[in-house]
């Protein structure tokens, strides 16, 4: 799209540039998530490793764009297809099986480690895959007579949560989907990777929530699955990540009663080190009750500062009780010496889709933490995220989370009390491919960095790995893990920190799926033979079920050794049956009386 700022490109124009630049005046997110090449971020366009071709290669700046700017192809896929139609879909993958190229998809390109854009990959681009259908008694294909029918919607690949949200609001209804600041998170990609919510709590991941999906299988075939047509497919989709096993079409979520929806805000910051720590200690001390009351939401600190924003849904008005344990906190706060409370106050909202129009965007009447200045605030964003059971929050442990939240220094804290209630239903815990951890999980702890795009990615890589350490030793899987949407792209133990126990499961299932390894992703099932950037196979990794010990072994080699060997056999064989035949000739040439030696000879070779 900045083509036209190139002098060596053939589309330059220095009047059409002028205009691009005053019109993209710097990064706009929202832009960025609506083009066919490029993603949320610059790091993700890019290469992560510059040496990865024995030369400097990165993405493209962004604007204002200049004559003297260099831009660089990076990850962005050489091809792609801007699929509006199940059929679009069906002929990339036919394409790509025929010549044997790697596949990557790609709504917004909200992705935490850049797994819609692929090096020397084809592209399939959904995000205008828009269709909404909204039905007040969906059942699924195939289920048996009589299973009850639910409200339901069918979204398309192509919907954002903002615009899911809308619709289902405007039916009657409300939906547990993802935060989704200037439209950027879309509906697939966020449930294929389990999917947490402000409502989970109350309604379940997304995985819990999700009916039925349109998907186009690797063999490029057109499927419906549900837990009656596709039940080992179905189990796999719903938390095994995108696009591992198949480019979904539509998914049909399960609708919720409509509820009013209560906002609790809340910001304050320290003079002081001491300050700080003593208010996380007291905000960690009422952190699980708070919970408990039915309160979700987020609640991110940086630079001596804590920022709440915090929901729950009611019908006719939040109990007496749901308030007063925040109010307990807010009043225990301001008694700390050298704490500076600006904000604390309880708004109510006629829905949650209303709650998000007037706090996740640039809007006049927002209070407190604003996300789209905080998270979207640069160009580079890398994060690291950890799912802590209710006991590391404990009161009892208030003082040892309260450090180890405070020990993070440039980097913001964005934790998210997304768990407990319905998403700690024992009979869910084996129903989908999602973490088992989720459901012992109260928050899924994230740390974020943001840089300029001049930023060094390996240091910001690096800083929230090491940031996230003292809460993964909390929780060591399989007691916590990491949120396959919010990965730390330096864990090694990415298997076990991202499935559990469900990962050879999902192996065996992507392996009969996809055995041409079409749609493989970094971090993703099955990409454990494949180098970082998924261009070349390098080693195939030994899992067992609950180890998960690496051992590394030289596939190439080895099938090269075998090869060679039979090679060197084979041609053995050869000369002798040369040899015999020569004797054969040679007994017929000197008409020799009896030639069954060598003719016994002969057979008992072969």
């Amino acid at each position: 799209m900045g083509a036209v700022c190139y002098p060596k490109d053939p589309l330059y124009d220095p009047v059409a540039c002028q205009s691009l630049n005053s019109t993209l005046h710097g990064f706009d997110f929202a832009f960025m998530s609506s083009r066919i090449n490029a993603t949320n971020w610059y790091n993700y366009d890019s290469i992560i490793y510059p040496d990865y071709f024995e030369e400097t290669e990165v993405g493209c700046p962004y604007f204002p764009l200049t004559p003297s700017s260099v831009c660089e192809q990076g990850r962005v896929p050489l091809y792609a297809v801007n699929a509006s139609t199940t059929q679009d879909i069906v002929e990339a993958i036919k394409l790509a099986s025929k010549w044997d190229i790697r596949l990557v998809v790609k709504n917004t390109g909200h992705d935490a480690i850049g797994r819609a854009f692929g090096v020397n990959a084809l592209g399939i681009f959904t995000y205008n895959m828009k269709n909404l259908t909204v039905h007040n008694n969906f059942v699924p294909k195939g289920a048996p007579r009589g299973t009850p029918p639910v409200p339901a919607m069918t979204v398309g690949a192509g919907v954002n949560w903002d615009q899911a949200y809308a619709a289902a609001d405007a039916a009657g209804h409300t939906i547990a989907g993802g935060l989704s600041p200037m439209g950027t998170v879309g509906t697939a990609g966020w449930n294929l990777g389990t999917g947490h919510s402000l409502l989970s709590s109350h309604f379940g991941l997304g995985v819990d929530n999700s009916l039925e999906f349109t998907v186009v299988l690797p063999n490029a075939s057109v499927v419906t699955v549900n837990e009656y047509l596709t039940p080992d497919l179905y189990w796999a989709i719903r938390g095994g990540g995108g696009p591992s096993f198949g480019v979904v079409v539509d998914i049909t979520i399960k609708l919720h009663e409509a509820k009013k929806y209560t906002g609790a805000f809340y910001e304050s910051y320290c003079d002081s080190d001491t300050c700080f720590l003593e208010l996380l200690t007291t905000w960690m001390k009422y952190h699980n009750a708070v919970a408990d009351a039915g309160w979700s939401g987020i609640w991110p600190t940086w630079n001596r500062t804590l920022h709440l924003t915090l929901g729950t849904p009611y019908d006719v008005a939040p109990s007496p009780q749901t308030i007063n344990v925040l109010e307990k906190f807010m009043n225990s706060s301001e008694g700390i010496l050298g704490n500076h409370v600006t904000v604390s106050e309880f708004r109510h909202y006629d829905s949650f889709e209303d709650f998000c129009e007037k706090n996740l965007k640039q809007d006049p009447t927002a209070v407190g933490f604003n996300m789209t200045e905080i998270v979207f605030g640069q160009v580079q964003l890398v994060t690291s995220s950890w799912l802590l059971p209710r006991e590391a929050t404990a009161p009892e442990n208030a003082e040892k989370m309260a450090k180890a939240v405070a020990s993070v220094d440039s980097a913001v804290v964005v934790p998210f009390l997304v768990g407990g209630g319905a998403v700690s239903d024992p009979a869910k815990k084996s129903s989908s491919a999602a973490n088992p951890a989720w459901r012992n999980t109260l928050v899924d702890m994230t740390i974020a960095e943001t840089g300029s795009e001049f930023a060094d990615i390996n240091v910001l890589q690096k800083t929230v790995h090491d940031d996230i350490a003292p809460f993964r030793a909390m929780a060591p899987p399989p007691y916590g893990g990491m949120y396959l949407n919010e990965a730390d792209i330096l864990e090694e133990e990415w298997q076990v920190a991202q499935w559990g126990e469900q990962y050879p499961r999902l192996l065996e299932i992507k392996k009969r799926i996809d055995p041409k390894d079409l749609l493989i992703v970094r971090m993703g099932v099955n990409s454990e033979g494949w180098d970082d950037e998924i261009t070349c196979k390098t080693v195939t990794t030994s899992l067992t079920a609950y180890a998960f010990t690496r051992t590394k072994t030289v596939t190439t080699n080895l099938a090269a050794y075998a090869f060679t060997r039979t090679t060197e056999i084979a041609s053995v064989r050869v000369l002798v049956v040369v040899l015999i035949l020569t004797l054969v000739s040679l007994n017929w040439y000197l008409q020799l009386v009896d030639t069954r030696p060598v003719m016994s000879l002969f057979q008992a070779f072969l």
